[in-house]
């Protein structure tokens, strides 16, 4: 940025074909030794050069001069000094320069490329440079967020311009087109806030990834027809508008809507290019417990569950086109088939703290939760009897959500135990999700206990009724409850929640237990540590389990209900003290794969038929690729129904027998839309060059090896 690039946007449209056009600060440098071509009309500071004075000079002169003093070996780093310019080179770029294995940077791959122009500030004045650097710092903030990449960004006079990619090693993600859709959402917001105009394109495809230039100047960038269309896109948008092409459409989860629009001609396009809108899905009003419509013929209130899992992915990218209900749907059976298998690790531990068996029917379609007394009493010295803490901690896919589903719909049909929610993830940013979900699911027991309509049907106003007025009128809660996805003042927000979410539920004990979700996932994030997100989860845990321990000590003498806290996570922090009350209790609970047995009766209770049928070759092979992991389990027979496996049934519609064939002959690579196999491909892209070299040379010996 500066006066330089400025005089350079002049010169350059007063130069035609072959012409070079000097501005007056670098003709002052040069006038005596080059003759001048013919004035600009209209410009007469700025000069065209003819050719060089060779009465003065010659160009072997020139030539030998420039070379006598180039000294741009002696300013070289070396290899020694790499650091230094650590942050100046992508970090993959760097890792290869480390490894000294630059020559494989260079690679063909899917990517989704994000082109940005902001217009609407003058970086010459000292407010515009400032606001500048704001914007650029704010803008990298979010990218990274979103575990993306800055690859460059420009200033001229048309503006700030950047391009930032998602795709790039070793940050590689099976949903990175939802991703860079996500980014761009809080980008506009930085840029509505600065009071600046943005622009964005969003395109996905297959580019050309790696360094241009040579050995003396080079650059690392990505090229090709996908990066093309972001920059047309881009220059098509309206202010504070996205534009996306139709593979970032297809490829991106059900957290984004797409709004077709007419299509439009570009420059380099012959056909007309179709062109999508996106829109970021409203998060449900309805988490919790919440009434709804009875048939004609009856006139009491009918109540039912939400869970927030129907409407983020915490698996780590629902499918696109696939609707919140359906969504709910499959993960009741998720939870019937995976909760049935007996001698699961999991459920017989849930079981033992729950009372009873499980049972199916609670996961049928949209169950009517009773508000009555308990059916069932909780085993003694349980947490679901005295109060306390459960931990659920697992990797991703092990069953940890379906296994928190259960509990929650089995606490509220058996023990009248009405559940209340506040989820983070798997998104960046998300605490003021969590504060609207604790508030919402507050408010949803209050109308369950008073099923007559007499609180209001605002939520906002329901909270000016129920919570003290100093807390209730707290700013920034009726901003959460209308939009969740707000992030300024997020901390503010968040205070104000969790303190009156307290004061709720300290009224609520007196009437109802109480079993308090909380949930933290990163979904396909690689290096969650990173994230702030998981240090506020974890303050959010330790402020609630201050009321979860006053309840399990007092709480009961006071003639309140139990309290339970359920923390759902993959990695539980060892020193918070809800973790700690759950490890003293034995109510932690960490999930692995299912054993050999495990999984036969898993298959056949998602292929609906008995685990005698399924043959020895599919429970070999889906042992073997998915070493027990639930939600790989069912990916692997998703993949191997089209084409491998078939059921046949008899007259009477059931199972008779399961035919197998080709299944020596499959080829798992294919099946990088699958979380199993395509994020083993992401984790693969996130090692260092050396690990990843020493893992893929592992696959070719059968013995042990070492490296020089």
């Amino acid at each position: 940025a500066g006066p330089p690039l400025e005089q350079v946007s002049i010169a350059e449209p007063l130069a035609s074909g072959g012409q070079t056009c000097l501005s007056p600060q670098a003709w002052e440098f040069v006038k005596d030794c080059v003759i001048e071509d013919v004035l600009i009309k209209g410009r007469p500071e700025y000069h065209l050069l003819s050719r060089m004075d060779e009465s003065k000079y010659t160009f072997p002169t020139i030539k030998h001069a420039a070379i006598e003093n180039d000294n741009r070996a002696d300013c070289q780093f070396k290899l020694s000094e790499l650091n230094v310019i650590r942050r100046y080179i992508p970090s993959n770029v760097f890792r290869q320069i480390e490894c000294g294995t630059l020559v494989y940077v260079n690679e063909m791959r899917n990517i989704s490329v994000i082109f940005i122009n902001g217009a609407g500030l003058d970086v010459m004045s000292s407010k515009g440079a400032n606001t500048a650097q704001e914007l650029m710092v704010s803008v990298q903030k979010a990218c990274y967020q979103h575990e993306g990449t800055l690859n460059k960004f420009l200033i001229d006079d048309k503006g700030m311009l950047f391009l930032l990619v998602f795709g790039l090693p070793p940050l590689v993600h099976t949903d990175d087109p939802t991703r860079a859709v996500l980014a761009c959402f809080d980008m506009v917001k930085i840029f509505k806030k600065l009071d600046l105009v943005g622009r964005f394109g969003v395109t996905t495809g297959r580019s050309y990834c790696g360094v241009c230039g040579s050995a003396r100047r080079m650059e690392y960038t990505v090229l090709g027809d996908v990066v093309n269309l972001s920059a047309r896109l881009m220059s098509s948008a309206k202010p504070q508008s996205i534009l996306c092409d139709g593979a970032t459409k297809n490829r991106s989860s059900t957290e984004l809507i797409f709004n077709a629009l007419a299509p439009i001609k570009v420059k380099g396009k012959g056909n007309w290019i179709p062109v999508f809108e996106p829109v970021k899905k409203d998060a449900s009003v309805q988490i919790g417990i919440f009434p709804t419509p009875p048939p004609s013929q009856e006139k009491k209130t009918h109540f039912k569950i939400r869970f927030p899992w129907y409407d983020a992915p915490f698996g780590g990218g629902a499918l696109a086109g696939r609707n919140s209900n359906r969504q709910s749907s499959i993960q009741q059976l998720n939870v019937q088939r995976l909760c049935s298998v007996k001698t699961w690790e999991g459920i017989v531990r849930v079981q033992q703290m729950l009372g009873g068996t499980f049972e199916k029917n609670i996961h049928q379609g949209e169950q009517d939760i009773p508000t009555g007394p308990p059916v069932l009493k909780a085993p003694a010295k349980s947490p679901f009897s005295d109060g306390g803490v459960v931990v659920l901690e697992s990797a991703a896919g092990m069953g940890k959500t379906e296994l928190a589903e259960h509990m929650v719909a089995y606490a509220a049909s058996k023990l009248a135990m009405l559940p209340a929610f506040g989820t983070m993830g798997p998104r960046p940013g998300d605490s003021v999700r969590l504060a609207a979900e604790l508030l919402r699911s507050c408010l949803g027991m209050f109308r369950a206990l008073d099923p007559s309509g007499e609180m209001p049907a605002d939520d906002y106003d329901a909270l000016q009724k129920l919570a003290p007025s100093d807390l209730a009128s707290a700013s920034g809660l009726k901003q959460a409850l209308k939009d969740s996805s707000v992030k300024d003042k997020s901390d503010e927000i968040l205070d104000s929640a969790l303190r009156v979410a307290i004061s709720l539920m300290q009224t609520l004990v007196k009437r109802t237990a109480i079993v308090l979700v909380l949930q933290f996932e990163y979904g396909t994030s690689l290096f969650p540590k990173t994230l702030e997100d998981q240090a506020i989860f974890w303050r959010v845990v330790s402020r609630l389990s201050e009321l979860v321990k006053t309840e399990m000590q007092s709480g009961k003498a006071a003639g309140h209900k139990p309290l339970v806290m359920l923390l759902v996570c993959r990695e539980a922090d060892e020193t918070n003290p809800a973790v700690q009350i759950a490890r003293a209790n034995d109510s932690f609970i960490h999930l692995s794969g299912l054993t050999d047995e495990n999984i036969v009766e898993y298959t056949g209770n998602y292929l609906n038929v008995p685990a005698a049928m399924v043959p020895l070759p599919v429970r070999q092979f889906v042992a073997k690729v998915t070493l027990g992991n639930p939600r790989h389990i069912r990916e692997t027979i998703d993949q191997l129904l089209e084409n491998c496996i078939q059921v046949h049934t008899g007259a009477n519609k059931q199972p008779k027998h399961l035919e197998c064939k080709d299944i020596d002959k499959i080829d798992i690579s294919s099946w990088q839309h699958t979380a199993m196999v395509g994020g083993t491909v992401c984790l693969l892209e996130s090692l260092d060059p050396l690990q990843a070299a020493v893992l893929k040379m592992s696959t070719c010996f059968d013995g042990s090896f070492t490296l020089p």
